[in-house]
């Protein structure tokens, strides 16, 4: 069968969250014998140099513009699928997708705001690829937002956002990206959604390094509010009582915290990190929806996990991971897998064990396989 897959961002090479699911969404089509076309917004905010396509898909990049300027504001304040979407809403885009769409059997819409395209599609059958519920993560970011303008545009835009998810939601076929967001799109309206997860490769770049080393660290980017709230709750409420020394890498340190003492940043893997000698990662989450792709990639690689009860979401109540929605019983959960080097190695092994078992991609090739789309 013929895919035309539909992306935000260059998927290839998967460096974040959304472009580690979408890089595994499209190795599942391929593996699954079909033939995949990927056409992906190369954005300003995360553009790729001379992105190439892998696992045997073709890949087409259009250069554009998503971050917000006043001009932009301007003009797209008004769009009813809100100002977070709007943004990736362009002309050249839209003109490929309506010569691409009618020479394959589906489509595959990956992430909401790909969803601007719908109409461009013509007669051609499509999925939505819904890495979460969108203005479920705006709801949940609010509540760490200090009553004030942002707080009031934020509550507007998301507003409307939700409003056009909804519509968009009733009149898909959804793959889910966890079992909790497949339930609620369900019962937002969705009349079909299956849930295919962010899988691995087995034979892929997460080696097992395991739980041996007693360092933490926390791997996320932090461009994305909910990552930034989460970071922001461990240095100003967890940090002082915890007190232990972690690496945080991400591309940038967020301009409005402070680092403190014992909290050291990297912008790249590649800096000198060292994945033996860090046995635990932390996933401090307040807010979101979907699946955390990090935290799947610390299972794969045999890590000893403490996250918060929304940062488990989509994980399938995987063992291996410690739970912690308080601040002290956070801080607790990481001394305690820092003092006892046996159970923090047999909570990775439980996390590895449990990933290869529920997320490899053999997992979910034959589901893939068994697509039959069908033409209006």
């Amino acid at each position: 069968m013929k895919i035309l897959h539909l992306c935000n961002k260059v998927p290839f090479p998967g460096r974040d969250g959304s472009s580690l699911a979408m890089e595994a969404l499209i190795r599942l089509e391929v593996k699954a014998g079909h033939s995949v076309h990927v056409l992906a917004l190369n954005t300003d905010k995360h553009y790729v140099h001379h992105p190439q396509a892998h696992f045997g898909s073709t890949l087409e990049c259009v250069k554009v513009r998503i971050s917000p300027s006043l001009l932009g504001f301007m003009r797209q304040v008004s769009h009813p699928a809100s100002y977070f979407a709007s943004r990736f809403d362009h002309a050249s885009v839209r003109n490929r997708i309506q010569v691409l769409a009618p020479e394959v059997d589906l489509v595959v819409v990956d992430s909401l705001f790909m969803a601007l395209y719908l109409e461009c599609l013509g007669g051609t059958p499509w999925v939505l690829r819904a890495h979460n519920v969108e203005h479920q993560i705006w709801q949940r970011a609010l509540s760490q937002i200090p009553f004030g303008l942002k707080k009031i545009f934020t509550a507007w835009q998301t507003m409307r956002l939700k409003r056009w998810e909804l519509a968009i939601i009733k009149s898909a076929r959804i793959w889910a990206i966890s079992f909790e967001d497949s339930s609620l799109l369900l019962q937002l309206g969705a009349a079909e959604s299956q849930t295919i997860p962010c899988t691995f490769d087995a034979f892929g770049p997460w080696s097992d390094s395991g739980a041996k080393g007693s360092g933490i660290y926390h791997l996320g980017a932090l461009d994305w509010l909910p990552n930034v709230q989460g970071l922001q709750w461990y240095v100003e409420e967890v940090h002082p009582i915890s007190a232990q020394e972690i690496i945080v890498i991400s591309k940038k340190w967020p301009s409005q915290l402070v680092r403190p003492e014992k909290i050291n940043h990297l912008a790249r893997l590649e800096d000198g990190f060292d994945f033996e000698s860090h046995g635990i990662f932390i996933a401090p989450i307040l807010s979101g929806s979907g699946m955390r792709v990090k935290l799947l990639e610390a299972m794969v690689r045999g890590k000893a996990i403490v996250t918060t009860s929304i940062g488990a979401a989509g994980l399938k109540d995987a063992p291996g991971v410690l739970i912690a929605d308080r601040p002290e019983e956070f801080a607790e959960a990481i001394r305690r897998l820092v003092d006892n080097t046996e159970f923090r190695q047999s909570q990775g092994r439980a996390a590895r064990a449990h990933a290869l078992a529920t997320f490899a991609d053999e997992v979910f090739v034959n589901d893939m396989r068994s697509l039959a789309p069908k033409r209006t």
